[in-house]
């Protein structure tokens, strides 16, 4: 197993991450604007779900470092990149999906395009989320260091 080549799938995953994160952002400011969704209590729950992800996630000290560095070897920074700011992030994201999947239920959200580019760009970022998090368990466990008995 090629760590470096890991390492920078990891960097590339986050990058695409913060893509998804930035082009799902702007897609609710748009549908934010239409009254039928906007008044939606499963739309708003979403919202303040998705909103709260978004904030664990540029609150967690591992990304915001490592998605601008290109060489993080030590062990000690890849477990940072896993700390409970991403997984409390992940589990924010979970809490928003059912809440969209809910509102989207609703006969006047259904109707609206922006929710299938929404519904569409939270499975991405989901998707992604899910792998960061197994790529980084995954590389962490291999980086251990060996621990020897006395």
């Amino acid at each position: 197993m090629d760590s470096n080549k890991d390492f920078y799938s990891i960097l590339t995953l986050m990058q695409v991450q913060n893509t998804y994160i930035n082009q799902v952002a702007r897609l609710l400011y748009q549908i934010c604007s239409d009254f039928n969704i906007a008044a939606s209590a499963e739309f708003h729950d979403f919202t303040a779900h998705f909103t709260t992800f978004m904030q664990n996630q540029a609150g967690s000290e591992g990304y915001g470092r490592a998605i601008h560095s290109i060489q993080i070897y030590h062990y000690a920074i890849l477990e940072r990149l896993l700390d409970s700011e991403v997984l409390a992030a992940a589990e924010q994201l979970e809490i928003a999906i059912s809440h969209l999947e809910l509102a989207a239920r609703e006969p006047k959200i259904r109707i609206n395009p922006h929710i299938m580019l929404l519904t569409q760009g939270i499975c991405l970022l989901e998707e992604t989320q899910l792998k960061i998090i197994e790529s980084l368990e995954t590389f962490i466990l291999v980086s251990r260091p060996v621990q020897l008995q006395n």
